[in-house]
């Protein structure tokens, strides 16, 4: 016997609106598309916009690190660092402590454009953020930081 569309029940426990995976997915999907429209005129993308921010506030290195910090897989992170080292933003170097790891630093010219974009990424923020005061910002990011922790499988991922 099929189930026809008006014969479905809806669960009264649940509430999409109040599901958080749901709205913060939803939340994610929005801010990305408005930054990707506000970096298209810089000739940004998100994963490349990502990647600075990641490598500017000195988290990460090792493209395992940036992948996890900038949440971007390995291997759109490799061809991303591929291209922002082509065009001068980073540059590869063996860490001293272990050779076999490689660290991704940030060039002036990555730093410059870092500078340069920033306010693009801090508009975006602000406009999402628009209504919320500060004590209210706080709770919610201290709200963050605490599902992440339950969340994450080891101290940064």
């Amino acid at each position: 016997m099929s189930m026809q569309l008006d014969d479905q029940v809806a669960d009264d426990d649940f509430q999409l609106d109040g599901f958080v995976p749901y709205l913060l997915n939803r939340i994610t999907n929005r801010l990305n598309k408005n930054l990707t429209d506000a970096l298209r005129a810089v000739d940004l993308t998100v994963p490349q916009w990502r990647v600075l921010g990641v490598l500017h506030a000195g988290r990460g290195g090792s493209l395992n690190e940036i992948s996890t910090y900038a949440v971007i897989d390995q291997s759109t992170l490799s061809r991303t660092i591929d291209r922002m080292e082509e065009a001068g933003l980073v540059g590869r170097r063996r860490r001293v402590s272990d050779g076999r790891v490689v660290g991704v630093l940030l060039t002036e010219k990555g730093q410059d454009l870092f500078a340069r974009i920033w306010p693009i990424a801090e508009e975006q923020y602000l406009n999402a953020m628009q209504g919320i005061d500060e004590e209210e910002a706080r709770a919610f990011v201290r709200t963050l930081r605490r599902i992440l922790e339950n969340v994450r499988e080891t101290p940064f991922a």
